[in-house]
Formats: structure tokens, sequence, C-alpha cells
């Protein structure tokens, strides 16, 4: 207990500097300092999945201008306990795979319990990070063990074209397109080249498929409209989201959809974009306010923060709110998006950037 009080506190001492770091304007993303990392990772040549052990070591610039080294040892082989049960034999637990985490403010001044528990001095400044994931590999074939039962690529896809076919012919889809349809008829519809969707979860997982079938279905949808809308434009369409499995990307770039790993989509939103994401594990809107003004956003709706008290110090869900989103939204027009008709649940906006 004395010892996650003393964390607290030293995040707590830290509030006023981040604070004032952010009020100054600073970035705490860009599109160069992500492009360094995914550098650093090309040119370190590891495997997706790396089983043999390796010295890494990434240079990460933090919000108060110094660089961080962080080292790692990845492809580290660990006993499996008594208690994990694996469904293969030959498996192995390994420090296989690398996590890039990346902090938005509300989670770097956070004293909630995952952030306390997961503080570390030295990355305080640090709106990026690398650490290694251990996961249960198959030695014989390289790959991770799902954590979930996964479909093959044939039920897989055949779930994807089920739920496409009922999607494109729901009233969700068309309240949507309608939407898209009014704006651009009144000549107020910016220029799309490319779709970028992040956090659309995987296809191939039993749970949730018909829903998360649903949401590419949905970002194929906005892709197709605007490739009839500019019919001398190639709009390309990416998708990111690091637990997709290996059936995932096969059957969705049989689609046309691009997969790029965490954090490469962020690379390609700019103000020729459409960027779809629903409920994500991270901070998209923070991040996406801080490098680019996106043509459109389909995400979740941005409300008001609440003003009791200071915002800071609270991470009650990953994508929170931030004082940038609120401004960034100002230069959007909102339009009402089909939540409940498109069972989401979750209540989704359509965000179209106004003409100056």
């Amino acid at each position: 207990m004395e010892r996650r009080a003393k964390i607290r506190s030293e995040i707590q001492a830290l509030w006023a500097p981040i604070n004032a770091i952010y009020d100054s304007g600073t970035p705490f993303f860009t599109k160069a300092a992500i492009g360094s990392l995914v550098q650093q990772i090309d040119e370190a040549s590891i495997r997706r999945v790396q089983t043999e052990p390796r010295s890494l070591k990434f240079s990460i610039a933090g919000i108060d201008g110094k660089m961080v080294d962080i080292s790692l040892q990845i492809g580290v082989k660990h006993p499996i306990p008594l208690h994990w049960p694996l469904p293969e034999d030959g498996s192995v637990l390994i420090d296989a795979m690398l996590s890039i985490d990346l902090r938005p403010i509300d989670h770097l001044t956070s004293i909630a319990s995952l952030y306390v528990s997961n503080f570390d001095l030295r990355k305080a400044f640090l709106t990026m990070t690398v650490n290694v994931l251990t996961v249960p590999v198959l030695l014989a074939t390289g790959e991770v063990v799902p954590d979930t039962s996964v479909r093959p690529a044939s039920e897989t896809r055949a779930v994807l074209q089920q739920e496409k076919a009922k999607w494109d012919a729901s009233a969700a889809c068309r309240e949507l397109i309608a939407t898209l349809q009014i704006v651009a008829d009144a000549s107020r519809l910016p220029h799309v080249d490319k779709v970028v969707a992040f956090a659309c979860h995987r296809l191939s997982v039993v749970e949730r498929a018909e829903r998360v079938a649903t949401e590419h279905a949905l970002v194929l949808s906005i892709r197709d409209f605007f490739t009839r809308h500019s019919p001398t434009t190639t709009v390309r369409c990416y998708t990111q989201d690091p637990i997709y499995e290996d059936i995932d990307r096969e059957v969705l770039e049989e689609l046309g959809m691009i997969v790029l790993d965490h954090p490469r989509g962020f690379l390609e939103v700019d103000e020729s974009t459409a960027v779809f994401s629903l409920a994500p594990g991270i901070a998209i809107r923070q991040i996406v306010a801080d490098i680019a003004r996106p043509a459109l956003m389909i995400w979740d709706k941005v409300c008001e923060i609440p003003r009791e008290g200071s915002w800071v110090g609270r991470a009650e869900q990953a994508d929170n709110i931030s004082p940038r989103v609120e401004e960034m939204i100002k230069d959007y027009t909102e339009f009402p998006f089909p939540s409940e008709l498109a069972g989401f649940g979750s209540p989704l906006a359509v965000y179209v950037r106004n003409y100056c």
C-alpha cells in the first residue's frame, strides 16, 4: 500500500509539468515520432512472432524533449505454469511479440490502479513505449496459440460475406449513405482518397463474429461510396488492429483491405482520409487530433468533458475526450449515425470537415 501511495504521489507531482507542456500546444503525437519508431522496428528486422532470442534498443523522444532508450529482450522462453493447460503439444511461452503503447495525457497523469501498476518514472514523459508480450507459441509452426476459438478461413469468409450482404441491405447503411450523399450534393464533402479503420477486432473469432463482420462491411461501404463519388480516384482502404490473426489478414486482403501493423495506420491519416473507429482500446481521437484533420470521421460521439474538478488523473476509458479533441471538432459538422439500427450500441456520429 505504501509503495502504491508513493507512486501516486510521483504521478501527481507530474501533473503540473505535463499539463504545462500540453497547454503550450506541444503535440503529444506526431507522424515524425511514430514514423521514427516504425523505422527502428523495421531496421531491427524482427519477425512478427519472434522465437529466437534478440536484444533490441529503441530511442524515443519524450514530450519534454529528452530522448529515452528502451532496451528489450525478445524471443526469451519461459516455463509453462501448471495452471496453464495449453491446447497443443509443443507449445512454449515466449516473449515473442512487440507491443507498442500510445499514451495520451489522461493516461500519463492517471492514478488509476492500472497506470500506477505500470508506472516507470524514467518513461513518465513518453507518449509512446515499446514492450514485449509473452504468448504461447507452437514451436513447430512459429504461430501464436489463439486465446479463443478461431474459425477457419472458409468460415470467416462466409460470415463476412453474409454480414456484408445484410449490412448493404440494412436501413442503417441506407441512412449512412444518404447522409454522405446529402453532404456531397451540397458540395460540402471534402475529397477522400483513402479510408483508415482502427480497432475493428478479429473476424475469425467465434464470439461477436457477426458484429465484427458488420463493422468491416461498414468500412467497405464507405470505401465504395467514395469510389462512386470520385470515379477517377483510387480509394485505398486500410485497417489496423494488433489482434488480427493471419486468417483475418487473408480474408480482408481478398476484399482489397490493406492490413497494417499498429501503429502504421496513423501514418496514413491525412486531410483526404475518412477515419472509422468504434469503441477502440486506445486513444484514437486524441492521436488523430494531434496528427491530422481528416476529411471525415465516423467514431464515438464527442461529448463535452465533465467540468467538475480536473479532468487529468482520470482515465475511465481508453479513447477519452480531451480539450484538443473538443477544439478539433469545432472545425467539423456533426451528422447523426444510426448506431442503434446498426446494432453497435455505442453512440457514434459522422464528422465532416467544414470548408473554409
